[in-house]
Parts: structure tokens; C-alpha cells; sequence
């Protein structure tokens, strides 16, 4: 029961991490304007593909601080 909370932690914390990653790169995306016409919204792309990787990273490293 206890490794089932810790998992679902991780999964609210990477959902999160995720969520805000990708909420800021629209918001800089809308910023400059880039909803509007039609290009391609490359800042939120690039924040959510960062945002992902920032998320996985941190969840790698709390699941190999617990296997210790």
C-alpha cells in the first residue's frame, strides 16, 4: 500500500510538472502572437517536451533514491 501512494505521488508530480511546462510555453507562444496566424506554436512544443523529460528525469531519480 505504501508503494502504490509513493507511485501515484509521482504520477500527480509529473502530470503537474508537465501541465505548468506546457501552460508556459503557451502563454509565451500567445505572447508573441503566434496563436494567432498560422504558424507553428513552437515555444509550447519545446516547453512541453522539456517540461516531459524535466518530469521523467526527477521520477528516475526518486525511483532509484528508493531502491537504495
Amino acid at each position: 500500500m505504501k508503494n502504490a501512494i509513493k507511485f501515484s505521488g509521482m504520477a500527480f508530480q509529473m502530470a503537474a510538472t508537465i501541465g505548468l511546462g506546457t501552460y508556459g510555453g503557451y502563454r509565451w507562444d500567445l505572447e508573441a502572437g503566434r496563436w494567432s496566424d498560422e504558424t507553428t506554436p513552437w515555444a509550447t512544443v519545446a516547453c512541453a517536451l522539456l517540461s516531459t523529460l524535466l518530469a521523467l528525469g526527477v521520477v528516475i531519480k526518486q525511483i532509484l533514491d528508493d531502491s537504495k
